[in-house]
């Protein structure tokens, strides 16, 4: 597996937060050895580069989340955060806390949030992409 695809420590907690979910690296171990079988059978195209390029912050998930859902539906991004989701919710502890967790407040906010997300993506999108093609156009130079 290419190591620009693996889920590192990191990514794995922007996802932990993102999602609400108890930590547990056995899960990390399982992902990884996932999606390294996902990327055998499945040729990474430039999107996905892209995409796993973009993963700097926790705030770059909610964006990925938007983008991978409605435009980007078979890249590798949508397969990782698929992952996690499943992964986690197929552990009991995990799957108790999401059933808890739901309410009218979080809904109210995952709406506000949806919208928010939903006006300010393509400006994100287009710094992320400026950004990518000025670090590889640094390491050709």
């Amino acid at each position: 597996m290419k190591i620009k695809f693996e889920i590192s420590n990191q990514e794995y907690l922007f996802y932990i937060k993102y999602f609400n979910l108890i930590e547990n690296k056995k899960i990390l171990n399982i992902a990884n050895i996932k999606l390294d079988n996902y990327i055998q059978k499945n040729f990474p195209k430039f999107s996905d580069f892209y995409l796993n390029f973009c993963i700097k912050y926790y705030l770059d998930i909610f964006f990925l989340d938007f983008l991978t859902k409605f435009f980007f539906k078979k890249s590798i991004i949508r397969f990782k955060l698929n992952l996690i989701l499943a992964l986690h919710e197929a552990e009991y502890d995990n799957f108790k806390i999401m059933i808890n967790s739901s309410n009218v407040f979080i809904i109210v906010l995952d709406v506000f949030k949806f919208t928010i997300i939903l006006f300010t993506f393509p400006i994100w999108l287009t710094y992320k992409f400026l950004i990518f093609i000025l670090s590889k156009s640094n390491r050709n130079a």
